[in-house]
């Protein structure tokens, strides 16, 4: 069976609390990522994804230049050990409707796996890439 750990994008990215969303989103594409980790005095904190900028940034007209990224997080982050079965992940993730899970080893981040991940792991398990 295969794990989470093998399918997870790491090291985990992350930005300071005091950036503000501008920074963020422009960090998440400058690396082509969907989430990033919020950090305070290097500790993770929180979580921003895609989801957050468009529904609480732009659908909530807020200033990308002036909102703090902590203003738009959620400081809870749900997570799974790196050595579960991914299907476990998937199916986490389908009941929670959530498209990003943190993925921790002995209780400290390690990757994030995204349904990006999720795909990438059935195309391979079904061969569709043939």
């Amino acid at each position: 069976m295969d794990e989470i750990g093998d399918f997870m994008s790491s090291p985990v990215l992350t930005v300071d609390s005091e950036s503000t969303v501008q920074e963020a989103a422009q960090f998440m594409h400058l690396h082509n990522i969907g989430s990033v980790i919020i950090n305070k005095f290097d500790k993770p904190i929180g979580i921003v994804t895609e989801k957050h900028l468009t529904q609480k940034v732009v659908a909530g007209r807020l200033n990308p230049d002036t909102t703090v990224i902590t203003e738009i997080m959620d400081d809870e982050m749900p997570t799974m050990d790196r050595y579960l079965p991914i299907d476990e992940a998937n199916e986490f993730m389908h009941k929670n409707k959530i498209r990003h899970l943190v993925i921790t080893e002995e209780e400290k981040i390690v990757g994030m796996l995204s349904v990006k991940d999720l795909v990438g792991y059935y195309t391979k398990s079904f061969k569709m890439d043939e």
